[in-house]
C-alpha cells in the first residue's frame, strides 16, 4: 500500500543543536530524544519526522539518502556558524545569499526524500536509477557548495582575506559535480498519471517537487558562476 502523507507543508531545516534559530535546519530528531519503546510498549517513535515515517522499517533502502541528507544539513549548520562568527562586508553578504540558496535546494531534496516513501518510487531509488543518480548528484555537488562559501567564509575572517585562486580551483570542483536537470524524469513523472489535485494521492506533490528541486539548482549554479566562472 502506497504510503499516505499529512497535508501540512514538510520542513527540512530543524536543528536541535541551533535553538535559537527562528526557521528550521531538519525534521530530524536527535537520537538524544529516542527512547527504547513507548508509554504502551509499542516500538519507539523514529528518529525521522513524522509524516511520512512512522518507524524505521518504513524507510529501508533510503539509508542512504538519510546520511547525505544529514551531512548537507550539518555542512550548512557549520556555514551559519562561520558567517555568524564575524564575517562582515559585501562579500559575507553574498555568501548568505548563496548559502540561502543552498538551503533552498536542501529542503527541495527533502521533499522528495518524503515522496520516496511511496512504493510506486521503489524502482526509482535503487541503485543507478536515473532518479537515484539525480539525488546523489544534487548532494554531492551542494555539498561542494557549501566548501567552495566555507573556504570563502574562512578567508573573510582572516587578515589575508580569501584565497580567490583556491576559490576559484573549488568552484572548477563545484562545476564538475553540478547535476543538471533531467527531461527524462520529467517524463517519467507525467507518466504516473497523478491526480495532483486529490487530498489524499501520496505523490500529488512530487511534480511540484522534482521541478523545484531543478529550479534551486539551476538558480544557484548560476549564481555561483556569475561570481567565480
Amino acid at each position: 500500500m502506497a504510503s499516505t502523507k499529512s497535508p501540512v507543508r514538510r520542513d527540512s531545516k530543524r536543528l536541535a543543536a541551533l535553538p535559537n534559530r527562528t526557521s528550521s535546519y531538519t525534521r530530524f530528531k536527535s537520537p538524544m530524544q529516542r527512547q527504547d519503546e513507548g508509554p504502551d510498549g509499542a516500538p519507539a517513535p523514529s528518529t525521522l519526522p513524522p509524516p511520512p515515517f512512522e518507524h524505521e522499517t518504513l524507510v529501508q533502502g533510503l539509508e542512504w539518502w538519510l546520511d547525505a541528507h544529514m551531512g548537507l544539513a550539518s555542512g550548512l549548520a557549520w556555514l551559519d556558524q562561520l558567517l555568524d562568527g564575524g564575517a562582515t562586508g559585501a562579500m559575507a553578504a553574498t555568501v548568505r545569499g548563496l548559502a540561502a540558496q543552498a538551503e533552498g535546494v536542501r529542503d527541495a531534496l527533502y521533499e522528495l526524500y518524503c515522496d520516496a516513501a511511496d512504493e510506486r518510487l521503489n524502482a526509482w531509488t535503487r541503485p543507478g536509477a536515473p532518479f537515484e543518480a539525480q539525488v546523489r548528484g544534487s548532494y554531492a555537488w551542494c555539498a561542494s557548495v557549501v566548501t567552495l562559501l566555507g573556504a570563502i567564509t574562512n578567508g573573510l575572517r582572516s587578515d589575508g582575506g580569501p584565497d580567490w585562486s583556491a576559490a576559484r580551483a573549488l568552484f572548477r570542483d563545484v562545476e564538475r559535480k553540478y547535476t543538471r536537470s533531467s527531461p527524462a524524469l520529467k517524463d517519467a513523472v507525467a507518466a504516473l498519471n497523478l491526480d495532483t489535485a486529490s487530498p489524499v494521492e501520496p505523490l500529488r506533490n512530487l511534480p511540484r517537487d522534482l521541478g523545484r528541486l531543478f529550479v534551486e539548482s539551476e538558480a544557484l549554479q548560476s549564481a555561483l558562476a556569475s561570481r567565480f566562472a
